[in-house]
């Protein structure tokens, strides 16, 4: 057995013990499936242990530690998080007016026309008859909806 597996013996049994807590506590609300869950769990860090993984989640937790105690100390951090948040409102702002402007342009001017849709439609209407009114019922409804 290495020094590092014996340092680690107290934090196994730490975690195997409150994951048995709340085992027990689950035992006594009588809720049967998580107790089995909950004993799941508390094996856990022995297995880790035993195998020698509970070392590389010890470093993996102090690495994550260690960078979250930089990220809230620094203050380009939390610059970084206000203009982060600036551009997301921005981004959000110019998207609701985008949506506003396209409504607004299909009702007072004329729109842009659709995509291979304006064009093909003049070609068919000039055939005449009943035809004009179902282009014209089609138009209509896409008009409605914005789209031109």
């Amino acid at each position: 057995m290495t020094a590092d597996a014996v340092t680690l013996l107290p934090w196994a049994a730490l975690l195997s013990a409150i994951a048995g807590f709340f085992a027990w506590r689950a035992w006594k609300a009588g809720d049967r499936p998580a107790v089995v869950r909950r004993i799941g769990w508390a094996l856990v860090p022995w297995a880790l242990w035993l195998v020698g993984a509970l070392k590389l989640v010890v470093r993996i937790g102090s690495a994550v530690a260690d960078w979250a105690a930089g990220f809230v100390f620094r203050p380009s951090v939390w610059l970084g998080i206000a203009v982060a948040i600036v551009a997301v409102v921005l981004i959000v702002i110019g998207s609701r007016g985008r949506t506003k402007a396209r409504a607004v342009g299909s009702k007072g001017s004329p729109a842009k026309p659709a995509v291979g849709g304006a064009k093909a439609a003049p070609a068919k209407r000039a055939k005449g008859g009943a035809e004009d009114d179902e282009f014209a019922d089609i138009e209509d409804i896409l008009r409605r909806h914005g789209i031109e």
